[in-house]
């Protein structure tokens, strides 16, 4: 069985890279792999499928995130070599704000 094209579409802001992969899986047959956070704002989209739905994916991704923010890059790898497929499909690690609770009660007024 061939292996499946692998999407990479880099937005700045969450909000873009929603949209990217919003208009990406709704535009061809393909699956969302993720997302990952590599810093700075960035947020990458990757997805997986047949080649020429990976391309057309990514295409109206791009064109949908670019009406929202910032696209930082974009690729198509066709077929990635079978090493990668850890590095692509790890979990980000993300770090969430700690809730702050006060201990001091509320006046009551």
């Amino acid at each position: 069985m061939p292996r499946k094209a692998l999407g990479l579409i880099e937005t700045m802001g969450l909000a873009a890279a929603y949209g990217a992969a919003d208009a990406a899986l709704k535009s061809a047959d393909v699956s969302l792999i993720g997302f990952d956070f590599p810093g700075n704002g960035g947020t990458m989209v990757k997805i997986e499928g047949e080649i020429s739905a990976v391309k057309s994916a990514v295409s109206a991704g791009v064109s949908a995130a670019e009406k929202i923010y910032i696209v930082l890059s974009h690729s198509v790898i066709p077929r990635p070599y079978d090493d990668l497929d850890p590095v692509i499909r790890i979990k980000p690690t993300v770090k969430t704000p700690v809730k702050r609770t006060s201990t001091k009660k509320p006046e009551k007024g």
